[in-house]
């Protein structure tokens, strides 16, 4: 009866071996991990051509979109999201927008993002991330208080990370 015990125990182990095996660990994708990127703006003097210029007072708000993004302090660049599903991206410039301030009422640009998407896959953890080629710019829609946004050039037309800025805006 013993020598039936350990073998039952001995097969029972060997069964649990077979069933660990098969299983993998669980995948978790890392914080580092390359994701769908941001188009990252930078603005410029327009007058100088070379020197950074903070926007006073931006926001940026995507057209059909009721939220504001959150910029924080804008000091040369910014970075936002583009439409996935979609091969157009239009956003509202706004600067000036503090309303409480009278002296100088805001001023709102539309700016239409024109772009080919592309799936790349990352891992089986993270999955894919999306690609965005051939960026190109539509003329800018001024409001009815005028254009504040003087020219816009595009400085990489595939936006596949967020090292260096994919568009200048000048103002």
């Amino acid at each position: 009866m013993r020598i039936y015990k350990y073998q039952i125990f001995i097969l029972i182990a060997i069964f649990a071996m077979c069933l660990n095996s098969g299983c993998e660990r669980d995948d978790i994708c890392a914080e580092g991990t390359p994701t769908t990127p941001f188009l990252v703006i930078k603005f410029i003097d327009f007058d100088n051509g070379t020197e950074v210029k903070a926007p006073s007072e931006l926001q940026v708000k995507a057209v059909d979109v009721d939220e504001i993004f959150t910029l924080g302090t804008t000091n040369d660049s910014i970075l936002i999201p583009l439409r996935t599903n979609t091969s157009i991206t239009d956003y509202e410039f706004t600067i000036d927008s503090d309303t409480s301030n009278d002296s100088t009422p805001a001023n709102t640009d539309t700016v239409s993002f024109q772009y080919t998407t592309e799936e790349e896959y990352v891992s089986s953890a993270c999955g894919f991330k999306v690609i965005y080629n051939g960026l190109t710019i539509s003329p800018v829609e001024a409001g009815s208080d005028g254009s504040w946004i003087q020219s816009i050039t595009i400085q990489r037309q595939n936006v596949t990370d967020e090292t260096t800025a994919h568009v200048f805006i000048f103002h």
